[in-house]
C-alpha cells in the first residue's frame, strides 16, 4: 500500500480508493471481493463521497479547498459518463435528480440541479458561503445558513418561494 485507503460500501459492491496510486477499484462485496473494474483518478485528488443509483456511481473528488471534479461512472465498467469540474461540498439524489453544492475556483458557491443521465444543469443558484445544510420536502428545498438565515427555493426551477 502506498497511501491512505478509502472504502465506500455500496449496495452490492465496495469502492476502494488508494490515494498513493490514484486508483479506484470496484469490488464485489462478500468473500473474496472479486475485482469488477479499476479506474485511474486524476493524481492528487482524494475521494470524499460516493453516491449511487441503479446505473451510476457519483464520485466527489477534491484537489484543494476550491478545486475538484464530480464524476458519473457507469456501474458496469467504471467508464466516465460525464463530469463537472469544481469541488462538490454537498450532494444528494432526490426524486431522480442530483443536487450539488459546488465552489468554483473564484470561491463562489452554487446549488445546482443536475440531470443524472447526461450531467446537464437544469438550473443553478448562487448560495452564501456559510450554507451548512439543505433539506428537501415535497417541492421545496430549505437552505440553512450558519448565520441563522433560511431560504426556501423551488425544486423545479430554483426560484425563491
Amino acid at each position: 500500500m502506498n497511501g491512505p485507503v478509502c472504502r465506500f460500501e455500496m449496495s452490492e459492491t465496495a469502492l476502494v480508493f488508494e490515494e498513493g496510486k490514484s486508483i479506484l477499484l470496484c469490488k464485489a462485496r462478500g468473500e473474496g471481493e472479486k475485482k469488477i473494474w479499476a479506474k485511474k483518478i486524476p493524481e492528487g485528488h482524494v475521494i470524499t463521497a460516493v453516491l449511487e443509483d441503479p446505473l451510476r456511481y457519483y464520485v466527489a473528488c477534491d484537489y484543494s479547498a476550491r478545486d475538484g471534479i464530480f464524476l458519473a461512472l457507469g456501474k458496469e465498467s467504471g467508464s466516465t459518463e460525464w463530469y463537472i469540474p469544481g469541488r462538490s461540498l454537498l450532494h444528494v439524489l432526490f426524486k431522480g435528480q442530483l443536487f450539488l453544492v459546488f465552489v468554483d475556483g473564484e470561491g463562489v458557491y452554487f446549488l445546482i440541479k443536475v440531470d443524472p443521465q447526461d450531467g446537464s444543469k437544469s438550473w443553478h443558484r448562487t448560495v452564501e458561503e456559510d450554507l451548512q445544510e439543505y433539506s428537501f420536502f415535497r417541492d421545496r428545498i430549505t437552505l440553512k445558513y450558519r448565520s441563522g438565515r433560511r431560504e426556501a427555493i423551488s425544486v423545479a426551477d430554483g426560484g425563491l418561494l
